[in-house]
């Protein structure tokens, strides 16, 4: 309870410190604007003002401080905004009211044979991003190229106690936001949408995470809407409206050697509608030990989607693979509404069973994760 009221208190907080942000103009105290910095709406690489916006902001040891981007439509190579903060027990706010776009050449950026993030946040605590702005990816050109590399916009790295709020997300050439190695995240508010063809463009990916919350966003890309990778517990994906993609998924996890449980996970209140999958748990053969258990969906309304659930615990791409299934335990369905659209539906189930454990009394949440041990007795 004491840890509940205390990220309450924090998201009060931040919400006032907001308001501050968008009442305040040019040249406040507090407010470190872009175009003070030398940023320009052009399309010339705008990433030397940002970060030196940033440095100061991160920098500032009385009051707190906001980050102000505002409108016009700025040009921005890869950039990461790195912590941590001098004054890290206030919030730092980054407010993103103008369109962001990459440089076009930004494939230079590159490592050969990495990925690539464009945007990144890292080792910062109580953050907060939030705006009525876009972060465009350009990516839509690539969707007919199998090979291109991907690129994610906006990465959370070692985040603790962050929100990312409001904001539009287009066109990424990867993932189009990536919650990694943090803690105590809410992406909320949040419109996503990319090409339906478009490969590799999930739209809230979370990995190596814990208490992360995706709620009440709008997402539609040709990748998954929101997918739960290795080494994540008591994450909670709420009110999102998923469509097209591929559904909200579990994985896949086991493909790399020494990969962390996923546990006490709940997705609710969730609509999931013209998409190739529902929900989603996918998980290698074959591979080293690790498990997927705990794990609630509450409420869901499917319409029009081709395959509803889907507990693949043989995912393999390709065609060589063990035989021997990830450990799946404790995985809860419960009111989940399937619509066919204008057709008459078809669907069926046989040969379906189900054992009762331990799980079934208990909602998957970070208070009440039970055990691989115990969900089997």
């Amino acid at each position: 309870m004491t840890a509940i009221l205390k990220v309450f208190i924090l998201h009060l907080f931040i919400m006032l410190q907001t308001v501050g942000a968008y009442a305040k103009g040019k040249g406040s105290p507090g407010v470190y604007d872009v175009t003070e910095y030398g940023a320009e709406p052009s399309n010339d690489d705008n990433k030397d003002a940002f970060m030196a916006a940033w440095h100061a902001a991160c920098g500032a040891t009385a009051g707190n401080a906001t980050l102000l981007i505002p409108d016009g439509t700025f040009t921005v190579s890869t950039t990461e905004f790195s912590g941590p903060c001098k004054n890290s027990r206030s919030p730092l706010v980054v407010v993103v009211n103008g369109i962001l776009h990459p440089c076009a050449n930004s494939d230079r950026h590159r490592h050969p044979g990495d990925d690539d993030v464009w945007i990144t946040f890292s080792g910062v605590s109580n953050l907060l991003i939030t705006g009525t702005g876009t972060l465009d990816g350009r990516g839509s050109n690539q969707i007919s190229n199998a090979k291109s590399k991907t690129t994610t916009t906006l990465e959370l790295d070692g985040v603790a106690n962050a929100t990312v709020r409001g904001l539009t997300f287009l066109n990424s050439r990867g993932f189009h936001l990536n919650i990694h190695r943090s803690s105590h995240v809410a992406a909320e508010g949040l419109h996503i949408g990319a090409p339906a063809a478009s490969r590799n463009t999930d739209g809230v990916h979370v990995g190596l995470s814990s208490h992360v919350t995706v709620a009440d966003s709008t997402i539609g890309t040709g990748d998954d809407c929101v997918s739960i990778g290795p080494g994540c517990s008591g994450v909670v994906v709420s009110g999102v409206v998923c469509g097209p993609g591929h559904g909200i998924s579990v994985g896949s996890l086991g493909r790399e050697e020494g990969e962390d449980d996923v546990r006490g996970l709940v997705v609710r209140n969730c609509t999931v509608m013209g998409t190739t999958n529902g929900l989603r748990i996918k998980t290698w053969p074959g591979s080293p030990p690790s498990r997927a258990f705990n794990i609630t969906f509450r409420d869901i309304v499917m319409d029009n989607v081709s395959n509803p659930i889907i507990i693949d615990q043989h995912y393999c791409p390709h065609s060589h693979c063990s035989h021997i299934a990830k450990v799946v335990l404790g995985v809860r369905f419960d009111r989940v509404n399937l619509s066919c659209g204008k057709e008459q539906c078809d669907t069926k189930f046989s040969n379906v069973e189900g054992k009762p454990t331990v799980v079934a009394e208990e909602e998957a949440s970070p208070g009440a994760v039970v055990s691989p041990e115990r969900a089997r007795h």
